[in-house]
């Protein structure tokens, strides 16, 4: 049966997905940083300061996650699960702003240059492990996240996957730089506000996203009949009828309408609600209130 024990244990797993991220991205844009600034790389500084501002993102994610995984409370009986959702949406700006600030730093730099060495050919290794390290924080981030159905891993997933795109960018702008000589500086910065374009794009992606999740959105189809299934291997259920389901941060909170027979007793039917309930928690992941509601069962209205 879901318990509350089991939707903490959930977010404990969000949060440890954060920190290896946190960890992974201050070492790798501390590298990507100091290895731009020596090797004049315009479009690895840029994406340095994007692993760094990662740092940010995914403490973000942490303290949505221990903020959810709090039990109800008078003030809020349905829990704090939207705590995890708002972590996705906080990150999900933060992401546009970075893409903005970056953006214009590296359009000034283009419209107004300055006559700097060429990017110097070891930054490219700097480039090729980002794209291999971020990849693989991404595929974990993204898998977990869509196995917990979490908008904040999912949206910290996206902004890794933002970051393998950046970093692919600055290989090429390094590279073009290196071939092309002077004449290719300006293919750097170039690649540095490709790079604030794309990490705005996905930012505002997973902006509109946990936008639907705030709204109460509803469970997915799966889930939805997964919970009639469950509902109804309870004998003297004869049928379910309307069913609301909403997501709130990991967990789904529903409502139920099952038919039973008009003839049976109140006591009889409410001890039916009951093993519906327990069935619908112990059966379906994600699920930890529930509330059923019993009516008669007419043929002639189906």
């Amino acid at each position: 049966m879901q318990s509350a024990a089991d939707s903490r244990a959930m977010y404990g797993q969000v949060a440890l997905a954060a920190w290896i991220g946190i960890v992974a991205d201050l070492a790798l844009g501390i590298a990507k940083v100091i290895g731009g600034a020596l090797g004049t790389s315009e479009a690895l500084v840029a994406d340095g300061v994007d692993s760094l501002s990662d740092t940010l993102s995914g403490l973000i994610v942490v303290h949505g996650a221990w903020q959810a995984r709090r039990p109800a409370d008078a003030r809020h009986p349905y829990g704090h699960g939207k705590a995890e959702v708002l972590a996705g949406r906080t990150v999900a700006i933060l992401v546009m702003v970075v893409g903005v600030i970056f953006g214009y730093r590296a359009v000034v730099h283009i419209i107004d240059p300055h006559p700097d060495p060429l990017p110097e050919a070891w930054t490219l290794w700097f480039a090729l492990a980002s794209i291999f390290l971020k990849e693989a924080q991404c595929q974990y981030k993204m898998r977990l996240g869509r196995r917990l159905k979490s908008e904040s891993l999912l949206a910290d997933a996206a902004n890794r996957r933002s970051d393998v795109l950046a970093s692919v960018i600055a290989l090429a702008g390094i590279g073009a730089a290196l071939l092309l000589g002077p004449k290719g500086q300006v293919f750097d910065p170039i690649a540095a506000v490709l790079i604030c374009l794309i990490v705005f794009g996905i930012g505002l992606k997973a902006f509109l996203r946990t936008g639907s999740a705030l709204m109460d959105e509803t469970a997915d189809g799966e889930t939805i009949e997964a919970i009639r299934r469950a509902a109804r291997t309870i004998p003297g259920v004869l049928d379910t009828e309307k069913l609301l389901a909403r997501r709130s941060g990991l967990e789904t909170h529903m409502e139920l309408h099952v038919e039973v027979d008009p003839r049976m007793p109140v006591g009889e039917a409410h001890a039916i609600a009951s093993k519906v309930s327990e069935a619908i928690r112990r059966e379906v992941r994600g699920v930890t209130q529930v509330t059923v509601h019993i009516e008669p069962y007419y043929p002639n209205d189906h």
